[in-house]
């Protein structure tokens, strides 16, 4: 026997037999003008008013909340299969499906979604820091969630987004290590007869992202005239189950045009003319255009050289040259040092780098500045005092 609440209430009423609240809302009419109608439930006569307040409040906008029986996991599952692929690089794509299978999933994939609340994310994100999960992959599953939940509140599937309204985590910048100009300097006469000695100068001098290094080919280098620049368009990455793939760099801001230091062209210029002589000596076995693009650097038989083993490769040269291991990444923030401490403007630094902000180089490279703001003062002083 169904119990009606009382006068005000609604349609929202106890099913003895159930052992639940129940209530009915209007969602729509069919081809004949019937109404299509939305049986929402509760444990509790407060869990289904909630329900039902937010069906009804999605009803005022023009949506249409997700059905109550659909799962957390489920939804990002779909979302992730039909909504995520082209809207992120490829190997974002899979980091975020991992993230989700590994972190989001575990702790809230039994969830619903139209009930999901910010203190469960929250939760989330504490449970995986008791687990010692790193600051950043904490961060990553809560916008992961955030950015799934964004398209599900656009929907109309959820009244709003708990992991917008859940708390943020704090994830400290690393402030990193960088070379002095001697060592800059030590480093490069020691890797000067390598065949890749122009990858290195190239990175150190104008901070490209490895799979951006890799991924140069001939044409987007201009090494004659006055301002010889390098474009940066794309990107080479190993894929999972895909092997090395050449696309699109990370953002639109990565695509860019970097003027070359005259030190960088003439290795350039070094490294075409010995390229030129491992083809030749190579003949048929050499790899034309690997991956359909004319690679600046490449393995001895033409062919791309793979992200790995050129980070394991820069392990052993800057270890060889006395300095211990430093990674591709760690040159590249380098070069950002060197020219912050050459007095090289923010923003210029952060166009060379292909950040999407100044604002990211003033976080990441902020407490260089300080040195630069020192040695500004005692300049001033040294000028007019």
């Amino acid at each position: 026997m169904a119990k009606r609440r009382a006068n005000g209430e609604g349609s929202l009423v106890r099913n003895d037999a159930r052992n639940r609240w129940e209530a009915r809302i209007t969602i729509g009419f069919d081809e004949q003008g019937r109404q299509i109608r939305k049986k929402i439930t509760g444990a509790t006569r407060a869990d289904a008013l909630k329900r039902l307040r937010q069906a009804q409040g999605a009803q005022s906008a023009g949506e249409t909340l997700a059905r109550a029986d659909l799962s957390l996991g489920r939804f990002l599952d779909e979302w992730a299969r039909d909504v995520l692929p082209g809207s992120v690089a490829p190997t974002t794509e899979q980091q975020y499906k991992d993230v989700i299978r590994l972190y989001i999933k575990p702790k809230l994939g039994m969830k619903k979604l139209v009930s999901l609340n910010a203190r469960q994310v929250s939760q989330m994100v504490q449970s995986l820091a008791a687990e010692g999960k790193s600051p950043n992959t904490q961060r990553l599953a809560r916008t992961i969630l955030r950015r799934a939940l964004r398209f599900a509140e656009a929907e109309g599937l959820i009244a709003r987004n708990a992991a917008a309204i859940s708390f943020g985590v704090r994830v400290p910048k690393p402030e990193g290590r960088t070379m002095t100009v001697e060592e800059a300097r030590q480093f490069l006469a020691s890797i000067e007869a390598h065949r890749l000695s122009a990858a290195w100068l190239t990175m150190l001098t104008v901070g490209l992202r490895r799979g951006e290094l890799l991924g140069l080919s001939w044409a987007d280098m201009k090494l004659d005239g006055a301002n010889p620049t390098l474009n940066v368009r794309r990107s080479l990455k190993r894929l999972p189950k895909l092997g090395l793939h050449v696309s699109e760099t990370k953002t639109v801001t990565s695509v860019r045009t970097v003027v070359l230091p005259p030190m960088t062209v003439a290795a350039l210029r070094k490294h075409r003319a010995e390229q030129n002589a491992e083809r030749l000596k190579a003949g048929a076995l050499w790899n034309a255009e690997p991956l359909g693009h004319d690679l600046v650097f490449r393995t001895e038989s033409g062919t791309a050289v793979d992200p790995d083993n050129f980070r394991n490769l820069t392990y052993k040269v800057t270890e060889a040259a006395g300095l211990g291991k430093w990674s591709p990444h760690e040159l590249r923030h380098c070069a950002a040092s060197l020219l912050i401490a050459m007095g090289v403007p923010m923003k210029t630094i952060s166009e060379t780098l292909g950040h999407s902000s100044i604002r990211i180089t003033a976080d990441v490279y902020g407490h260089l500045l300080e040195e630069a703001r020192a040695e500004a003062a005692h300049a001033m002083e040294k000028a007019l005092g």
